[in-house]
């Protein structure tokens, strides 16, 4: 380990023996060791990936970064965004440095530096975040962060700091000057260049440095996707061609470029800071030409597996995080550009005028209604709780992360799993569902983790697979996972560690790449209070979570979703049946604790009880009355009479619940409005 002492694996907490990247979580105290430097943190830049999610997630709430910034650093030791993978930099104050810290660039305390490290790999803890900008994920705080001696950084001299620039601008910048140093590399005078995401802060680092490299020989075409940018472009001298298109939609974005340009660009950068824009990369590209993703954010993978599929053969490069001399050559394009600086803090100048209009700078629900096309016969909603829950779903899908989904039984959970796998790069793998309370504990393992021949009494002579070597570069879903006993917890928490498992009665590891999710409707939190289940492993599933409202807190759907079960049964029945207002209003009354299958159950028995084609209230009343939602509705010795009064109570509170107004009561009730106001009395309501 003493090798590795540089690399500062000895403040890995969890997993041990592990690097501090993909660590779960480091030590942060701040006492420096001799090869360590400390820093007092001024200032941090979260990765514009990182920072996009996070914003994403929160609709944007300044407060709520703030909080999941710190949230992270607390719970992780480092800032490294558990969905995305990423960090940031930092700028700061040499405060202390180690008797062993090699110190090349000769730092004494008082020192000002940026780390070109990325803080998914740096021990940080967080006092205070005093300020925020939104537009370039910089926050000013009171920390302490500790370097290791292999750590790249740059001094910085605040009285000889570039009058041309600001140093929160130099700070942005360094957080991506791997991308157009790499650009830098791959340019070639006389390439046909594309740069798709022109307008954005690394679309126009890595244009500028493709420029750079080729001078005059050479086209640059420049994509964005709005008409405001295209002009902005147009009147620079780096781009020869701005095209309008949404990078998304790869059909109607083709539809943009001339036909000899389809399949003519030697070089594509994508500088896109949200996965989508792959296959739009991968169309234009020339055959033997390369596409150059410059953000974390693209799917190499997806697209190296694509260009294989339609046999094009291209140089797929990935992310490049550092390249010697990024951070020199970086600023030196800031120096000999002038442009960039003006357009650079133009990019920042309409952001804010988009942000004050209330336009959200990251995708939000983008695609959402083309992945759910599938599932619509299955998910039908119009509340806007579950439009939230499906954006999360959408969202978190593109990022490889595990998620936990929570909620009452019969809200959804499998459904959600399954549009969180088809919208991810992980789609055309498989998605193996198991419920893990169906299953008896003694056999849960070997389900799991497979067996090798021989290893209990009944074993198949061959050996078997299990779930987890069957999901195999797709995503394993693991509901009810609070009936998971502690011993096999520890096997499943170790699998999502070391992406390793052990066959029962095996001794060789097995290497599996699976996305986990899980779902559960009991409190895992309780759950570990009661040493029921491992906290560790809780915090390793609950990544992201998503939790699905109850049917009764979205009573707004309850009616859609009444429509399409009597749609999807008449057809199933071949029935021609309908249902009246009051009898809808009925149900809405409902609370429904079984929820959506509830639902879905009563109103099969009423289309098949009810013998005329018009289903009425007294039908539904009789339904709901002889299941075990009896409870709610309990008739009094007057019989009929006390039952409906009971039930017409219930329909009027969850109408006045719904409208503001006795005028909207009565239209929606069929009613008129001298009516309801008697009967409202009537009721006490």
């Amino acid at each position: 380990m003493s090798d590795l002492f540089q690399f500062g694996c000895h403040r890995v907490l969890e997993p041990a023996n592990s690097f501090p990247q993909p660590a779960w979580k480091l030590n942060n105290t701040m006492c420096v060791d001799d090869n360590e430097m400390l820093v007092d943190v001024q200032i941090i830049n979260v990765n514009s990936t990182s920072f996009s999610q996070i914003h994403n997630s929160v609709n944007g709430n300044p407060l709520d970064i703030k909080n999941r910034i710190l949230e992270i650093v607390r719970s992780r030791g480092k800032l490294q965004n558990p969905v995305t993978g990423t960090g940031g930099i930092l700028y700061g104050r040499v405060e202390k440095i180690g008797n062993n810290y090699p110190n090349p660039f000769g730092l004494r305390p008082g020192d000002m530096v940026i780390t070109l490290a990325s803080l998914s790999l740096t021990p940080l803890k967080i006092d205070t975040i005093h300020d925020m900008d939104i537009f370039s994920g910089q926050f000013t705080l009171q920390g302490k962060a500790i370097v290791f001696d292999h750590m790249p950084l740059i001094k910085v001299d605040p009285n000889l700091q570039s009058k041309k620039y600001s140093l929160e601008l130099l700070i942005s910048v360094m957080d991506e000057a791997g991308a157009p140093r790499q650009t830098w590399k791959l340019a070639r005078p006389n390439d046909n260049v594309l740069i798709m995401g022109a307008n954005g802060k690394l679309g126009l680092l890595c244009a500028h440095a493709a420029r750079e490299k080729m001078g005059s020989l050479g086209n640059i075409t420049g994509v964005v996707k709005t008409q405001t940018s295209k002009k902005i472009l147009e009147k620079t001298i780096v781009y020869d061609e701005i095209i309008c298109c949404d990078a998304f939609n790869t059909v109607a974005a083709i539809d943009s470029f001339s036909t000899e340009k389809i399949g003519s660009f030697d070089l594509i950068i994508n500088c896109m800071t949200v996965s989508g824009s792959e296959m739009l990369s991968l169309v234009l590209t020339r055959n033997k030409g390369s596409i150059f993703f410059a953000s974390l954010a693209n799917s190499h993978k997806i697209t190296a597996l694509t260009s294989e599929s339609i046999g094009k053969d291209l140089d797929i490069i990935g992310y490049t995080g550092f390249v010697e001399g990024h951070a020199a050559f970086t600023t030196q394009l800031l120096d000999n550009h002038p442009d960039l600086i003006r357009l650079l803090s133009q990019l920042y100048k309409h952001q804010k005028i988009k942000y004050a209009d209330k336009t959200s700078l990251v995708f939000g629900s983008r695609g959402i209604e083309h992945i759910l096309k599938d599932s619509r016969d299955k998910y039908v909603f119009v509340s806007s709780k579950i439009q939230e829950v499906l954006s999360s779903a959408v969202n978190v899908a593109k990022y490889d992360c595990t998620t936990l989904i929570t909620g009452e039984s019969g809200v959804g959970k499998e459904i959600i799993a399954d549009i969180i796998h088809k919208a991810s790069e992980r789609n055309p793998y498989p998605l193996i569902k198991i419920n893990c309370g169906t299953i008896p504990a003694n056999l849960l393992e070997s389900e799991l983790f497979g067996y090798e021949k021989g290893a209990f009494s009944g074993a198949s002579e061959k050996g078997k697979k299990g779930f987890f070597e069957l999901a195999h570069n797709g995503t394993l879903f693991l509901d009810e996972v609070g009936e998971l006993k502690m011993e096999l917890q520890v096997k499943i928490l170790r699998a999502i560690q070391e992406q390793q498992i052990y066959r029962v009665g095996g001794t060789r590891p097995i290497t599996v790449n699976v996305r986990i999710i899980t779902a559960t409707n009991r409190s895992l939190e309780e759950m570990i209070k009661n040493g029921e289940f491992r906290e560790d492993l809780f915090y390793r599933l609950n990544v992201f979570p998503i939790k699905i409202p109850s049917l009764k807190q979205r009573k707004k759907d309850i009616i859609p979703l009444v429509e399409h079960f009597i749609k999807k049964y008449n057809t199933k029945f071949k029935l021609h049946k309908t249902i009246e207002q009051m009898a809808l209003e009925n149900l809405v009354g409902h609370d429904w604790p079984g929820n959506i299958r509830e639902l879905q159950n009563i109103v099969q028995r009423i289309l098949i009880n009810t013998k005329g084609d018009h289903i009425t209230l007294v039908d539904t009343i009789r339904e709901l009355a002889s299941t075990h939602s009896h409870k709610e509705i309990t008739p009094h010795i007057g019989g009929l009479i006390s039952l409906l009064n009971q039930t017409e109570c219930k329909i009027l509170k969850a109408t006045k619940e719904e409208y503001k107004t006795t005028r909207k009561m009565a239209h929606n009730l069929g009613l008129s409005q001298t009516t309801l106001v008697r009967k409202l009395k009537k009721h006490q309501l």
